[in-house]
């Protein structure tokens, strides 16, 4: 991934004249981040396709991915873990989805849960991407929150197997949030008080 985004970057470098250091650095996180997830995006279909489980994959991967657009969360150090990470936030919810038997009261405490975890943690930045505009992270709150009104909206009007997977994905994105404050808090204090 790192050797295509540099031979990309390069050929940005090399055709579009005038572009600063910072820009190009930019381009390569950006070219980085979007063959990462295209490439774990078709080996996830593959398999879940083979599970006969693709229907709940991307309902589960869209209700996921949306909310995270816009709220961030807990990040990987590395690509595999991320992949790994990754599909089993995905694994549980279609299976939770499919096996729990969520009433309609159940669905909708936990569509609340996860808009008070949204609403006191959004947005949980990337740690190589830091939100550093005050009024970017109240913009990117604000969004967040309407994600989950109206996607929550919309997985509570699904067949019961998909509204039970959306859920739970919504909820999986907002214990991310939990989980990336808790990695970011960890990572800053160890920084300042690094071991003897």
């Amino acid at each position: 991934m790192d050797n295509i985004a540099n031979w990309l970057t390069t050929h940005i470098k090399n055709n579009v004249p005038g572009l600063t250091h910072l820009q190009l650095i930019k381009i390569k996180f950006g070219i980085q981040c979007l063959l990462c997830e295209a490439s774990k995006i078709i080996i996830y279909l593959v398999i879940f396709s083979f599970l006969s489980l693709t229907k709940e994959f991307i309902i589960s991967l869209l209700f996921f991915a949306v909310i995270r657009g816009f709220a961030g969360g807990y990040h990987e150090d590395t690509y595999w873990r991320c992949f790994t990470t990754s599909f089993l936030i995905l694994l549980s919810s279609i299976y939770l989805g499919m096996y729990l038997n969520l009433t309609m009261l159940a669905k909708s405490a936990i569509l609340f849960a996860s808009m008070g975890l949204v609403y006191l943690l959004a947005p949980v930045d990337h740690p190589n991407k830091p939100i550093l505009s005050h009024e970017r992270r109240k913009r990117l709150k604000y969004l967040s929150i309407i994600a989950v009104l109206v996607l929550g909206t919309v997985a509570l009007s699904l067949p019961d197997i998909y509204s039970n997977v959306a859920v739970i994905a919504i909820f999986a994105e907002s214990l991310s949030l939990l989980a990336g404050c808790i990695k970011k808090k960890y990572c800053i204090t160890e920084k300042n008080n690094p071991p003897s």
